[in-house]
């Protein structure tokens, strides 16, 4: 795995600026996007990308940069404050 540069991984997902809780909640989800996939959900609040605890939208973006498109990583995220786990696979950005 390489730290920082670019990032040039994606899930395919829009974060939710407003939301100011521990994670980073889905505003918005693309269809067919690797988010979609793994079943992600508008309003899911990812809490875990692959290795990388993800407390807010730099920790996740730091994340995303240390992985490349067609990794497949496994995401802890919550919905409805239940805890639940997915393998998703990165696009291109």
């Amino acid at each position: 795995m390489k730290k920082g540069g670019e990032r040039r991984a994606s899930t395919g997902s829009m974060p939710d600026f407003a939301f100011s809780g521990e994670g980073v909640k889905l505003g918005a989800v693309s269809e067919g996007s690797a988010a979609e996939k793994a079943g992600l959900q508008k309003g899911d609040i990812i809490i875990k990308l692959g290795d990388y605890k993800v407390g807010n939208l730099r920790d996740y973006s730091n994340a995303l940069k240390s992985y490349q498109p067609g990794d497949e990583i496994g995401v802890v995220y919550l919905r409805e404050d239940k805890e639940n786990s997915t393998k998703m696979v990165l696009s291109e950005r």
